[in-house]
């Protein structure tokens, strides 16, 4: 099993904020929620798990989340980067801290069964449990793969250290090269 980040490692981007920018174009509505948003961000930056909350309390006013997901992965489908395809194989897991709702339709799409992300509700914004980020990815994918040794980790960051330790071989993704650090 070969494991991968999936903003900045196999999408060229953060897709939970791409999102965000998708839903401002098609609910601008949302807009006037953004001096809110900014006035929460304040208030709780000491904390990226509410930080995260407060900046995804906006899906409060989004209908249709479902028709807009769908929608903005066929816009950002193409953002897919293509060196992961090449290499692609059954058993791959992708470990995000974006929200597993917006990440579960193109893992399907792209056919990876495997999927641990940011249990986020996508009605409130509000995460079950903790945010899938740094330390947090390894206790996921223990609890989830107890018996399973990653046999390598794909990241752009080097929050995912912990996901590299606990595999064979560890690479980091640059916007022109891949570095194996294990």
């Amino acid at each position: 099993m070969t494991g991968y980040d999936f903003d900045k490692t196999i999408y060229n981007g953060d897709c939970f904020i791409d999102f965000y920018k998708y839903c401002l174009t098609k609910r601008m509505y949302l807009i006037i929620y953004i001096p809110f948003q900014i006035i929460l961000a304040i208030f709780t930056f000491y904390n990226r798990q509410y930080l995260k909350q407060c900046f995804a309390s906006y899906l409060i006013f989004v209908y249709k989340k479902e028709d807009l997901i769908e929608k903005f992965w066929n816009k950002n489908m193409s953002k897919l980067k293509d060196w992961y395809f090449r290499q692609k194989k059954d058993d791959d897991i992708i470990i995000s801290a974006s929200p597993y709702f917006l990440l579960k339709p193109i893992c399907e799409r792209i056919s990876i069964t495997n999927l641990i992300a940011t249990n986020m509700n996508i009605n409130t914004g509000i995460i079950k449990g903790k945010n899938c980020y740094g330390k947090q990815k390894a206790i996921e994918f223990r609890k989830n793969f107890p018996k399973t040794k990653l046999n390598a980790f794909y990241s752009d960051s080097k929050s995912d250290l912990y996901m590299i330790a606990i595999s064979e071989h560890g690479y980091i993704i640059t916007k022109t090269h891949l570095l194996k650090v294990k």
